[in-house]
């Protein structure tokens, strides 16, 4: 359901929700959430990604824009245990190769990060691989 509100911005930028509204919507101490800032339009767009007690990993990868590339490559998150929590692909035009960006969550991850990312390097279909542990 779509509510409306009018919010006065406070210092720094700090906006303050009514406290149902963010109740509903998950946002307390310690949740994640993925803004999409727009300047153009003066636009925020706010999506929650996880609540609080998550370990999250941004990864950023190039890779080949074939069919079954991201089927590799969340197959391999779930050998790790490693939860897709949030994901969006884009064709780099061109050149023949797309870019992913994902939100995992490694709170049950078998392994660790550096195996992970060797793993995700050895696909043959993998040009480059950014993993960034988010706090």
């Amino acid at each position: 359901m779509r509510h409306y509100e009018i919010v006065r911005i406070r210092e720094n930028g700090k906006v303050e929700l009514p406290r149902d509204y963010a109740y509903e919507l998950g946002i307390v101490e310690g949740a994640y959430f993925l803004l999409e800032i727009d300047t153009d339009l003066n636009e925020v767009h706010m999506e929650r990604i996880a609540l609080p007690g998550k370990k999250l990993v941004e990864v950023e990868l190039i890779v080949e824009d074939k069919p079954g590339v991201l089927a590799k490559i969340s197959g391999l998150f779930g050998k790790h245990g490693a939860n897709i929590l949030f994901s969006e692909a884009e064709e780099l035009e061109g050149i023949e190769l797309a870019g992913i960006v994902a939100v995992i969550d490694v709170s049950g991850m078998s392994g660790t990060l550096e195996e992970l990312r060797a793993e995700l390097e050895g696909l043959d279909v993998v040009r480059e691989v950014t993993l960034r542990p988010l706090e």
